[in-house]
This record gives C-alpha cells, sequence and structure tokens, in this order.
C-alpha cells in the first residue's frame, strides 16, 4: 500500500478511463465531434498497418542490403557495420516516426548534445515508464549524427547477467565502432516498481522518489568498469604531463608493460568519457505506449526530453556504496525535474526554451523506398 498521497494519485491516473483523464492524456475519441470519429476510424487501420508494414518490410528488406556485404565481415568490418548501422538508423527513423505522425511531438531541453554525438563514447540512462520510452529515444536520436547509428542499446539486465554483458561489451562495444550505450537503471516500468522502491528507500534512509524508482547500478558498474576511464592511461591525464620527452618515455612504457599483459588492444581504444543523463517527460505524469503511438489513440500532446551530461572521471564506479549514493542524487534531481515538468504541462507553460524534433518527410519518404 502506498503511502505517498502524490504517487497513489497518480497511479490512479493511470487506471481511469482516458475520457476522465486530465487534458493531454485524454482519449482522442472522447474530445472528437461524430464527423471526426468517423473519420478516426477509417484512418487508424491504415495508420496502424503501414506502421506495422514497414518495420515488417525493413526486416525483410535488411537482408537484401546486408547479404550482398557479408563477405566484408572478416576482410572489411568497418564497412560492414557501417551499413548495418545506416540501417539500423532508418529502423530507428521509422519506430520514431510513429508518434510524430500521430501529433506526439518531441521537445528537446537541458544541455546541448552536438560536441558528444560525432566521437565521444558516451553512456546514456534514461528513466523508464512505458513501451513509448524507447521509440521517443528513437526519434531524439535521428538527430544525434553518428550517435544514431553507434548505438547499443541494453534493456532490463538481471544481477546474474553481468559478466555476460561484460564480455558482450568486449566483443562488440570497440569491434564495431560504438559510440552510445543506451541503458534504463531503474530495471522495469515505474507503475510495477514505485511502491516496492518507496518502501525500500524508506526502510533504509534512501531518497523518497515520486515519479521514479531507486536505480539499480550493476549494468551501470560493469559498463564503466569495462568501458569506462582508466584512470592514468586516459588521453586527458597524459595531455597534462609537464615534459613532451615524458610524455614520450611514458607512452613508450606504458606500450611495453600493456603488451607483455595482452591489454594492449583494449587500452588504446578510446572509453566512456561522458555520462548522458535523459528524463522523458510525459504530459500529467501519464505515459503514452506502443500501441498508443502505433494506433494515435491519444489526444495530440507534448513529450518533453531533458538532457544532463557529467564526466564519466566523476562517477566513483569503482566503490559500490558511492555509486550508489551517486545514481540515487541523479535519480533525486531527476525525480524533482519531472515534478516541475508536470506543473508546467498543467499550466500550459509554453516549450520556448526547448529544440522541437522535427522529421523530415523527403528523408522518410527515400528510406521507405530505398
Amino acid at each position: 500500500m502506498l503511502e505517498d498521497e502524490e504517487t497513489a494519485e497518480l497511479l490512479k491516473k493511470l487506471s481511469v478511463p482516458g475520457r476522465d483523464r486530465p487534458p493531454g492524456s485524454r482519449s482522442i475519441l472522447s474530445q472528437a465531434t461524430t464527423e471526426e470519429k468517423i473519420l478516426w476510424f477509417i484512418k487508424t487501420p491504415i495508420r496502424a498497418l503501414m506502421c506495422l508494414s514497414l518495420v515488417t518490410i525493413f526486416f525483410l528488406t535488411y537482408f537484401g542490403f546486408m547479404i550482398p556485404v557479408m563477405w566484408a565481415r572478416k576482410v572489411w568490418p568497418r564497412l560492414y557495420w557501417f551499413v548495418e548501422g545506416k540501417l539500423y538508423r532508418w529502423l530507428q527513423g521509422f519506430i520514431g516516426t510513429w508518434g510524430y505522425t500521430a501529433g506526439y511531438d518531441v521537445f528537446e531541453y537541458g544541455d546541448d548534445l552536438t560536441p558528444y554525438y560525432r566521437d565521444e563514447r558516451v553512456l546514456l540512462m534514461c528513466n523508464h515508464q512505458s513501451t513509448a520510452d524507447v521509440p521517443t529515444l528513437m526519434a531524439c536520436l535521428q538527430s544525434k549524427g553518428v550517435a544514431s547509428r553507434k548505438v547499443t542499446l541494453l534493456m532490463e539486465i538481471s544481477v546474474h547477467r553481468i559478466m555476460t554483458l561484460k564480455q558482450h561489451l568486449q566483443d562488440v562495444f570497440w569491434d564495431r565502432d560504438r559510440r552510445w550505450v543506451i541503458v534504463f537503471p531503474e530495471g522495469g516500468f515505474y507503475y510495477k516498481r514505485v511502491e516496492s522502491s518507496q518502501r525500500y528507500g524508506k526502510l533504509n534512509g534512501f531518497p523518497h522518489l515520486k515519479y521514479t524508482t531507486l536505480p539499480r547500478m550493476g549494468a551501470v558498474k560493469a559498463i564503466l568498469e569495462e568501458l569506462g576511464p582508466r584512470g592514468d592511461s586516459t588521453d586527458e591525464t597524459r595531455e597534462r604531463s609537464s615534459s613532451k620527452l615524458k610524455q614520450l618515455a611514458d607512452t613508450i612504457t606504458d606500450t611495453v608493460g600493456a603488451i607483455r599483459e595482452k591489454k594492449y588492444v583494449k587500452e588504446t581504444r578510446p572509453p566512456i568519457r561522458y555520462v548522458l543523463d535523459v528524463t522523458i517527460a510525459y504530459p500529467n505524469g501519464i505515459p503514452l505506449s506502443l500501441a498508443t503511438l502505433g494506433f494515435g489513440t491519444r489526444e495530440k500532446c507534448d513529450i518533453a526530453v531533458n538532457y544532463k551530461i557529467y564526466n564519466a572521471d566523476e562517477v566513483p564506479f569503482n566503490d559500490e556504496e558511492k555509486l550508489r549514493d551517486w545514481m540515487y542524487s541523479v535519480y533525486k534531481e531527476k525525480d524533482e525535474m519531472l515534478g516541475i515538468f508536470m506543473d508546467m504541462q498543467a499550466d500550459n507553460h509554453d516549450f520556448d526554451s526547448s529544440i522541437y524534433v522535427n522529421f523530415s518527410y523527403k528523408k522518410f519518404i527515400f528510406q521507405e523506398f530505398v
């Protein structure tokens, strides 16, 4: 039983019929005229069929693109993964347009990501509310250049799969030249975990979160241990050396030592240097779903996505207790931000300080028929 009244009220909103929800979260049919309802019933099956068929056709045509370059996977892997990455970005585009074409607009806030999506390796942490989270991220990724086709998406990772995760990252991250890794540290949807999260927080004196749940740190710790900053071997530390001669001597010494330890390949690959915290805010705290995006059953609304960048070398991933406290503080700030966004949306606040996520129909049509 939830003791927090605001959280209980929010969960109650999730269970009420669409017509009885606050503006921005209501069923589209509850606000439509008779003519609009007739048009909706005609248009929706066509729309849903188009959304599903595009993705289905994509998977079939994927092999048409990839089979001719299969030879390159061993001989010329850079070409192979370039083609595969392009196709992956197109798939993201198809799924990202589901909400866009239904009138669910995405607005980006916070830190400018321009310096980070071309050459930097980034760990992206996102709050998890519904099946609409991934399509929303895919819509945002369309404007993120190289990162959109060089991203690794990791869904729920249990504690029993941490070693498997590390091995997977060793096998794919650098060999496939990945740039971003996406994780959902909460480990499940908000509405499923919030009660146990608040109970656990109260029992152990951890932050009381209303709109998010206490994150699990296993996947984040494993990723940063395997791919994150490596102390004195990072580029930034070397740049701080006072003598060019000393830099050369250090480089030779480190290289010889690394070769002897058979770690040379790993140590010379660029690590994750930034952690990107992403907060998705739906109107009134009531998330959309994959079905809502595909069928367009909810009235038009705005989705807010906030970005905040942290330096990875400031994240204490080598100490479990310090990492836990750091992640809890990040999610406490995220929780407060979600409360602010809900107030803004309730007051019909203009999204004037944001960037509107726009799709080019020319590009969409090109991807559809190529």
